[in-house]
């Protein structure tokens, strides 16, 4: 059997659903999506969304960012945008969300970490960090599909 992540206490439930699921229904409603829509458009399994706006599962920095991606419209919204949108839903989670330090994910934050200064009018991604610049134009792509 794989694992199955513990319900959060009432409590935490109830901070969850009134601020990291009410965020998450508007961004969603703002786009235009259904739960399940999100789910596949993230990459997620298709419950995971009533999950998190239900308070039911702690939200993950993963599931955020694909979130986060997911809710861009595709034409009109920067890799930038996507992270503002991540960093919303990561705030409204406060101590709910759950880190992962594997390496993909540390590069991702990394980049995720460059691209909030930046916005906020701090120094551009370094010219001299070259392989930040890749990382950041692997992730506006979006998610692979399988070959």
């Amino acid at each position: 059997m794989g694992h199955r992540p513990a319900v959060p206490p009432d409590d935490e439930r109830a901070r969850l659903v009134c601020g990291f699921g009410a965020l998450l229904r508007f961004e969603r409603g703002r786009a235009r999506l259904t739960q399940v829509e999100l789910a596949d458009r993230a990459g997620l399994h298709s419950n995971t969304v009533y999950f998190l706006e239900a308070g039911l599962r702690r939200p993950s920095t993963v599931s955020v960012w694909r979130i986060a991606r997911a809710l861009r419209p595709r034409v009109t919204c920067t890799l930038r945008d996507a992270v503002a949108v991540d960093q919303r839903l990561r705030e409204a989670a406060g101590a709910s969300l759950r880190y992962y330090g594997t390496r993909a994910h540390t590069a991702r934050e990394a980049v995720r970490g460059e691209l909030l200064v930046e916005a906020a009018g701090g120094p551009v991604v370094s010219e001299i960090d070259a392989m930040g610049e890749l990382l950041v134009a692997e992730l506006a792509r979006g998610p692979r599909s399988a070959r």
